[in-house]
């Protein structure tokens, strides 16, 4: 607000009445005027901002609405601790923005009582007020100056009784005039000088409330401050999670890609067959999904196309009697026949999908030409867990803990992998004896190859290739379903029972292991590899499903969780017995 320059109205300068007070007045009346909108201005800006704080403040409920109604879709069972946190995070969120909308309503309900209300009413009384005074001042100068210009205009034949009762009415109708003159140039100066401090303090009473508002809405994030930077670590955590299984995702599929491989499943065979439906002229072919149960010879069938992505009747469930390849030359390839129990009279022709796959069906259902479906497993001589691994796995640990594992990057950097197989088949080499082998660790030439990061890829690298993990395949579904309890105390209570139904020489190798990366976790400012960080390294090397899925991928979230409780709580878990889930309280 800027003030402006105006002489002072003086009273001296009223009661004379000049022509320079009267435009020194004329400039009060004018400044007055302008002060007078501009405040009305203010006030339709204030109520303005209101009504848009308002659309503002609905804007964010309905917004805050949305956040809170919002699901998470959860693919597989059960939710990580921090997964549950993250799809808790929209509500939170919805309660932060309601508990700032709820501060600005408190504020925008105070709004027209404290701020609109008082400047309305300021400009109605005060200013109004000198404008109805304005008006009396301007009746009483109009009837004093014509009562004047009667009275001069007297005829000097009037008898003196008049000319003195004249002059008497002329004397009130002054003082009246003077009255009003000064009362009216007193209130001019009065509401000037009342913007000053009336006028202000509204528009402070104002902004203290806004300032007020910011600041409740500083404190609610400042109340959240913890819960936002542990959201963020957990929203990190599970980024670093999608990648390690997006990763192997994508390995899986590209083994299935190059071999075909088919996952294992209650049905010996399944697959898109045609079927061969025989009409008065011709015959057409439709696309069903079968399946086939060896055991019980049930085969099922269920008309589908995945471009309609709709069946076009329900599965129908025969009970296999014979199944024989067709002569190759039959109008179609890849065609077999099959006869149902159920109707002998009638046979089925089948087209499959190659001649693979057609062997495939004819060897599940006993058909001509049987072949086998997969070859045996080609077991890996390092792959077992004997002295020999023990050694080695001992070996690469001392190396490691003497260099101080303080390597940034420590089993997350991996090495060159020619290094990492001539460690590996130096190590594991078991046509030598235990001294010939670790010999290798102190040879001076073979410096290049003992870098730490390749040491600690060799030992992951053994780790993971073993025919069966430390963990075991047949505790492996134990071990999820650990993770996946709701409390800590039913985790660490679970996982210390399963660690001790390991079979011995898994339970020892896997206590050296553990040991060892407590140890590399103690030194994580060094090395940047915290207990998550590890667990995200080692989950898919200690504890892996026999069967890779894409289910299985998915769960390799709570492997890391295994294994971070077991780094965590390695004292309880390897150094004392299972207990009451009370004890781990």
């Amino acid at each position: 607000m800027v003030i402006g320059k105006l002489q002072p109205l003086e009273f001296t300068d009223c009661l004379l009445d000049s022509p320079e007070f009267r435009e020194n007045l004329n400039q009060h009346e004018k400044e007055l005027e302008k002060t007078s909108q501009q405040i009305k201005r203010i006030i339709k800006e204030v109520k303005d901002l209101l009504a848009a704080a308002k659309n503002l403040s609905r804007a964010q409920r309905t917004l805050s609405k949305s956040l809170n109604e919002f699901n998470f879709e959860c693919i597989g069972s059960t939710q990580t601790d921090d997964e549950q946190v993250i799809a808790d995070s929209l509500k939170q969120f919805s309660k932060l923005i309601s508990a700032i909308e709820e501060e600005r309503d408190n504020m925008l309900d105070r709004a027209h009582d404290q701020i609109v209300g008082p400047l309305e009413e300021f400009r109605k009384c005060h200013i109004g007020g000198v404008k109805e005074n304005k008006k009396k001042y301007d009746k009483k100068t109009a009837k004093f100056c014509q009562a004047q210009e009667r009275f001069l205009n007297m005829s000097s034949k009037k008898p003196g009784s008049a000319v003195v009762e004249a002059d008497a009415s002329l004397g009130m109708l002054e003082r009246e005039y003077l009255q009003e003159s000064l009362s009216y140039v007193l209130g001019i100066q009065e509401v000037q000088e009342r913007i000053k401090f009336e006028f202000v303090e509204i528009i402070l009473r104002f902004i203290s409330d806004w300032l007020v508002f910011y600041h409740l809405g500083h404190e609610v994030a400042e109340d959240a401050k913890d819960y936002l930077s542990d959201l963020q670590l957990k929203v990190q955590k599970t980024r670093e999670n999608f990648d390690e299984t997006r990763q192997k995702a994508q390995e899986l599929k590209h083994r299935y890609m190059e071999s075909k491989m088919k996952p294992e499943s209650e049905y010996t065979k399944q697959g898109y067959l045609f079927l061969m439906e025989k009409k008065a002229f011709t015959a057409t072919w439709s696309k069903y999904y079968c399946t086939y149960k060896k055991q019980s010879k049930k085969f099922s069938m269920l008309q589908f196309n995945q471009i309609s992505g709709r069946s076009q009747s329900s599965t129908e469930v025969l009970t296999l009697a014979s199944c024989t390849r067709r002569l190759s030359e039959f109008e179609k390839r890849y065609c077999f026949d099959l006869i149902f129990e159920e109707r002998p009279a009638i046979t089925y022709t089948f087209q499959a999908l190659s001649e693979e796959d057609r062997k495939a069906w004819l060897n599940a259902m006993d058909g001509k030409e049987p072949t086998y479906l997969a070859p045996a497993t080609n077991h890996n001589e390092d792959g077992h867990l004997d002295e020999v691994g023990f050694a080695f796995v001992r070996k690469c640990i001392e190396v490691l803990e003497r260099r101080g594992l303080e390597e940034e990057g420590l089993y997350r950097i991996g090495g060159v992998s020619t290094k990492i197989t001539k460690l590996l088949n130096m190590g594991l080499d078991r046509k030598k004896t235990e001294k010939d082998r670790l010999m290798f660790f102190n040879d001076e030439q073979s410096s290049d190859v003992l870098e730490s990061k390749t040491i600690a890829s060799a030992l992951k690298h053994y780790l993971r290739n073993l025919n069966e993990p430390l963990m075991t395949f047949r505790l492996h579904h134990s071990f999820i379903s650990s993770a996946k309890q709701e409390t800590r105390q039913g985790r660490l209570s679970d996982v210390h029972q399963l660690i001790h139904r390991l079979p011995k020489n898994h339970f020892e190798m896997l206590d050296i292991v553990i040991r060892h990366l407590k140890s590399v976790a103690l030194k994580s400012d060094k090395n940047k590899m915290s207990v998550f960080n590890l667990g995200v390294v080692f989950g898919p090397t200690l504890l892996r499903s026999a069967e890779e899925t894409v289910a299985a991928i998915l769960d390799i979230k709570f492997n890391n969780v295994v294994i971070e409780i077991l780094i965590d709580n390695y004292d309880k878990i390897f150094k004392t017995q299972p207990g009451k889930t009370t004890d781990y309280l």
